[in-house]
């Protein structure tokens, strides 16, 4: 009994230390990157990658890789402007759905009779806000995602 419990110890911890290795292998991903190089170039592109030996970025649709040697720093933003947008249309259209699910499908005018709301209209008018509010959150998220510095080469 003794010997199996420990093989199976020995081999939860052979995982652990399997996984925090291929841990320090994982990839940085970022929207939008600047790599300053150690010869004086700046390069700007998007969708950059990052992992302990090499930086990865795609200028013009050609991903281009340099070694950390030649690297001196490193900047990102790391792309809410699409994230923000898809967060305030989802809740737009979430609060619609629950005011729709709350009335019943029925409403009341201005002299405080019910009326049945028109389904078509209803779907437009969550289509119109929902665009509104993508558009507001990705305002939101752009003017928000500023360069950070992600890599500095102090050597």
């Amino acid at each position: 009994m003794l010997r199996k419990c420990s093989s199976i110890s020995t081999l939860v911890l052979l995982s652990l230390m399997v996984s925090l290795l291929s841990g320090q292998i994982a990839t940085q991903e970022y929207a939008i990157g600047k790599v300053f190089l150690s010869n004086g170039m700046t390069l700007e592109g998007k969708d950059l990658r990052m992992t302990m030996e090499s930086v990865t970025l795609d200028i013009g649709g050609q991903d281009q890789v340099f070694m950390l040697a030649e690297v001196v720093q490193v900047m990102a933003k790391s792309g809410k402007a699409k994230r923000f947008g898809q967060n305030c249309a989802g809740a737009c259209v979430g609060v619609y759905i629950g005011l729709w699910l709350a009335s019943g499908g029925t409403g009341l005018d201005a002299d405080g009779e019910e009326y049945d709301i028109n389904p078509g209209q209803y779907l437009m008018e969550m289509t119109l806000w929902g665009g509104v509010s993508y558009g507001i959150g990705y305002l939101i998220g752009k003017v928000s995602d500023d360069w950070q510095v992600v890599y500095l080469n102090r050597g």
